[in-house]
């Protein structure tokens, strides 16, 4: 080591003698070199992962009912061989690139590993210009084995890329941008679907993007919605009084109460920093108030990777992204208020920590009391950080008050359905329609 530390030190002092122009060639070469290495280095990744696509198409054929053909071998597409018995659909969705922790994809993943289970031949396109992943899967092969691996087994057959949709008795468009994409196929199927979790428009500011996706909503999809607040949008600002909503699933073997004792003054925070609709400045500017009000209150952050909170005033515990939801259950069952803000559509969040006895607070903005039933299941508080910190410091301090809201909102939640009874009620709903749809345009020939 000492000898290395001396060749180092004889090394640099003969390169600070060296004239500037030396220097400069020998900079330059090692910028060069840098160069080609990393060239290399990219085109050797290439062929590699070109290699793994290949032999993970080969494990799969033999260890599942997978078929592939050469064009598949080139793009790695996952197939799925499945023949359609009478009274089962061929049902295609077009969906961004998965995303790991995305409450939004298991929502229609779940949809989409039901409708397979139930014998319907179901075809899942990635729009790979549409991503949200920073490290986003390139072949319908490695999108199965992320979304397995991250998620569950779809059983569905994905197909990297858009171009080549085929026909199909119902088409999902399930963003924006796949609403016109399905608007564009919409002769190869006999209905088409639009899932709508979120009024996206409000994703972005005045705009291209704002215009874009407001103008989807009029591309005459039938609105399958998470919730009832999307279908009060689409009557109020286009006049559509037609579609179907589904309530959240619960798995109340993760997400209960029974009377556990909860952590006094104790409170979580569904904290996305990254997600503008998740209101995460409120939200903190809110609970720096109630921390300097009740020094002793214990504040739980999680929702995103816990390098995400670097901007944190005060003591606080980093959960980051809960590895389980059991986890996430035990999490919830332990605080006495939990805070999740959302302006477009809750996520699923507020409702399990309902279920686990948290007195939830959210944001008393467009008309977000449509979500819970009624004001009394909820605590909704003025978007201002100040009214949001009376109504955290209330909860905490007033337990007769917090027990009341934990109660009603408990009993809110038992009309929640189980991700079973939600799946069959969609199934139902989009059968009955393409079916009134087939029957409509039997009439008319």
């Amino acid at each position: 080591m000492d000898k290395a530390i001396a060749l180092a030190e004889k090394a640099y002092y003969i390169y600070s003698k060296l004239p500037k122009f030396l220097k400069w060639v020998i900079k330059l070469f090692y910028w060069i070199t840098k160069l080609i290495y990393k060239l290399f280095k990219s085109i050797y990744h290439i062929f590699k992962r070109n290699d793994v696509n290949k032999k993970n198409i080969t494990n799969i054929q033999e260890k599942t009912n997978i078929i592939t053909n050469d064009d598949n071998l080139e793009t790695g597409n996952y197939i799925v061989k499945k023949k359609l018995k009478k009274g089962k659909y061929k049902i295609s969705w077009i969906i961004p690139r998965p995303i790991k922790g995305s409450g939004g994809h298991r929502n229609f993943y779940r949809v989409i590993r039901y409708l397979a289970s139930q014998e319907h031949d179901v075809t899942v396109y990635i729009d790979y210009k549409l991503s949200f992943s920073p490290d986003p899967c390139i072949s319908g092969v490695q999108a199965h084995n992320f979304i397995k691996e991250n998620f569950f087994d779809l059983g569905a057959s994905i197909i990297y890329g858009t171009d080549n949709i085929e026909e199909c008795d119902m088409l999902f468009a399930t963003h924006y941008e796949s609403a016109y994409i399905v608007k564009e196929n919409e002769n190869k199927a006999k209905k088409c679907f639009y899932f709508i979790q979120d009024y996206e428009s409000y994703f972005t500011a005045m705009g291209d993007e704002f215009i874009r996706a407001y103008q989807s909503y009029k591309l005459g999809l039938y609105p399958i919605t998470s919730g009832p607040w999307p279908l009060t949008f689409l009557k109020k600002d286009f006049g559509i009084d037609y579609g179907y909503y589904f309530r959240f699933p619960l798995n109340r073997n993760v997400y209960f109460y029974n009377g556990e004792t909860k952590e006094k003054n104790s409170i979580v925070f569904f904290a996305k920093p990254n997600m503008p609709r998740r209101c995460y400045k409120l939200g903190l500017n809110a609970l720096t108030i109630v921390k300097e009000k009740m020094p002793e209150t214990k504040i739980y952050f999680y929702g995103e990777n816990s390098n995400s909170y670097n901007d944190v005033p005060f003591d606080f515990v980093n959960c980051g992204l809960v590895p389980t939801i059991e986890e996430l259950g035990d999490l919830y069952r332990k605080c006495e208020v939990g805070l999740a803000f959302s302006t477009t559509n809750p996520s699923l969040v507020p409702f399990e920590m309902l279920s686990c006895g948290t007195a939830v607070i959210d944001l008393d903005f467009n008309d977000n009391e449509v979500n819970y039933g009624s004001r009394e299941n909820i605590t909704l508080a003025e978007p201002f950080a100040e009214k949001i910190a009376e109504k955290v410091i209330e909860l905490l301090k007033n337990k007769k008050l917090r027990k009341e809201k934990v109660k009603k909102g408990m009993e809110f939640c038992k009309i929640f359905p189980s991700e079973k009874e939600m799946c069959e009620g969609i199934e139902k709903e989009i059968i009955r329609v393409t079916k009134q749809e087939i029957k409509k345009v039997g009439e008319v020939k």
